[in-house]
């Protein structure tokens, strides 16, 4: 006898479509549940920058909650380029990126930067050698007022092969360059002008303070041309999406830091929808009078405040510890 073919209820074209769209739904919110767990969003510290030492006699006041209360998407990062030594920080900025504002503020941070702290070589990038990251975190942030919610130290490896994975970056040389320091076994020598450079050599360049003879301009110029040859291959690698893998591979190799890789590809697609005008590059103001780079007060609060405080209230001169000439000859 013929098995009867079992015969399955009617399904109108409208059910079918109803029962598609629920398993993609719940396709792609098991997608998302995943991504959330792979890519979650950074947390914002729930800390406070160092705040310097009162005087014994200054009466000690509360503080009033809302005075660290943090501003939503908003991070601060402490990016590091270590010498070839590996003793002091050669390279120094502070970083805050407001999500709700798609900016991204960037401050160099002179290394020969005046701070207030007991050891006999107060320069900001010594920090690292007596106290490591924890040590420098605490320096940059009791300085400018802020708390350091993540840091990213990379080495020089990494910084080449960055720029040789943008194809090199078109560059105005500021000045002649040459220099000779057989100790670092390095040589810079490149005429005044516009021309294209490899990983190499925007490090060269990029390390560049002085000629033999001299000349040249210094940590100032020194970190002009840093945030320039920066701004260069930002713009290059927003240009290039379609590298970001290995754009991650070369960070998996040479950085070290304190975000987890979930939230370093949360940060990396967020990256993807900036512009470069939305990079904001700048010099924390300060003046040299040897051995030291002093910052100036007025102008340091008001650079915070406008481009790198991610507290709701602006900070007040007492809230950063500002080491001028003034007062470290009264010290």
């Amino acid at each position: 006898m013929r098995n009867k073919r079992k015969k399955h209820p009617h399904i109108s074209r409208g059910e079918r479509l109803c029962r598609s769209l629920l398993i993609l739904t719940m396709a792609l919110g098991a997608l998302w549940g995943a991504w959330q767990l792979m890519a979650p969003k950074p947390a914002i510290a729930d800390n406070t920058p160092p705040v310097r030492s009162s005087s014994a006699d200054a009466e000690q006041t509360a503080v009033p909650d809302e005075t660290y209360l943090r501003r939503p998407d908003c991070w601060t990062f402490l990016l590091v380029g270590m010498d070839k030594g590996g003793g002091n920080t050669d390279t120094l900025m502070l970083v805050t990126y407001d999500a709700a504002a798609r900016r991204v503020s960037v401050g160099s941070i002179a290394r020969d930067t005046r701070v207030d702290v007991e050891r006999k070589l107060k320069k900001i990038n010594a920090a690292y050698a007596f106290g490591k990251m924890e040590g420098l975190i605490e320096e940059v942030g009791k300085t400018f007022g802020v708390p350091v919610d993540y840091y990213l130290r990379v080495n020089i490896n990494g910084f080449v092969r960055l720029v040789d994975a943008v194809g090199g970056v078109d560059f105005d040389v500021p000045c002649n360059m040459d220099y000779d320091d057989p100790y670092q076994d390095l040589s810079i020598h490149y005429a005044k002008g516009t021309r294209h450079l490899s990983g190499q050599q925007a490090l060269e360049v990029c390390r560049f303070r002085q000629n033999n003879d001299g000349s040249g301009y210094g940590d100032g110029g020194r970190q002009q041309t840093q945030r320039g040859v920066l701004t260069a291959v930002v713009k290059k690698a927003l240009a290039s999406p379609t590298k970001l893998n290995d754009y991650a591979q070369i960070a998996a190799d040479n950085l070290d830091t304190n975000l987890s890789f979930g939230n370093l590809v949360w940060f990396a697609t967020k990256a993807l929808s900036l512009d470069a005008e939305d990079v904001h590059a700048m010099s924390m103001p300060c003046e040299w009078h040897s051995p030291y780079m002093y910052l100036d007060p007025d102008a340091t609060l008001e650079m915070v405040n406008e481009y790198f405080n991610p507290y709701v209230l602006p900070r007040t001169a007492e809230q950063l510890d500002v080491v001028t000439r003034e007062r470290a000859t009264a010290s």
